[in-house]
């Protein structure tokens, strides 16, 4: 439901970048994301962003902009880490998630706030060695990061009455109140 909602409220949604204007048309023809807004420009600059209201937003993801084949990894991650370092003196209240081509820069964007670090490289090179191996495991993470999964991993909060006690506790609670399997416990995580 909570995925339905979000793509169903597609007039939350700006992009920034510089694709062809035909492109975001195609991206609108789907109706669920038909009132999207875009803005035509570079998403590290802070002109740009005030243009994209960027104060008022709280949530904000920035992919590695791979749409030039002559820059680097290097020159792509750099832009990324400034994007945050711009958006984060701009507002501090939003919550920042930044896709990394290389895990050498993970420390930048940790040194810069950002919320969340996604190493989407990283990522796929272990699915792809785990396939290799026939273990199985890429189909299982598929199923439970799939958008339209009947079984999506969850995040919520947990009752109170928990804090402070162990894992097993909690996990038992689960099992015996709910159909979920608690699988690992965020810390000092998401938009606080």
């Amino acid at each position: 439901r909570q995925r339905q909602m979000c793509i169903r409220d597609s007039s939350n949604i700006v992009l920034i970048n510089f694709a062809d204007p035909q492109k975001i048309e195609d991206i609108r023809a789907d109706r669920r994301l038909s009132k999207i807004k875009f803005i035509y420009g570079d998403y590290s600059d802070e002109t740009v962003l005030m243009r994209a209201n960027i104060k008022k937003a709280k949530t904000v993801l920035i992919l590695a902009d791979q749409t030039n084949p002559s820059a680097t990894v290097h020159e792509i991650d750099s832009r990324t880490v400034m994007a945050v370092m711009t958006i984060e003196s701009l507002t501090k209240e939003i919550y920042t998630c930044a896709e990394l081509l290389d895990p050498k820069f993970e420390r930048y964007l940790k040194l810069a706030y950002c919320d969340e670090i996604i190493l989407s490289r990283a990522y796929s090179r272990i699915l792809l060695a785990n396939a290799a191996a026939a273990s199985g495991i890429s189909q299982v993470i598929h199923k439970l990061i799939e958008v339209e999964s009947d079984t999506p991993i969850k995040v919520m909060e947990f009752p109170h009455k928990f804090i402070g006690k162990t894992f097993k506790e909690l996990n038992e609670y689960y099992k015996s109140h709910s159909d979920y399997i608690l699988i690992g416990l965020l810390e000092n995580t998401g938009n606080i």
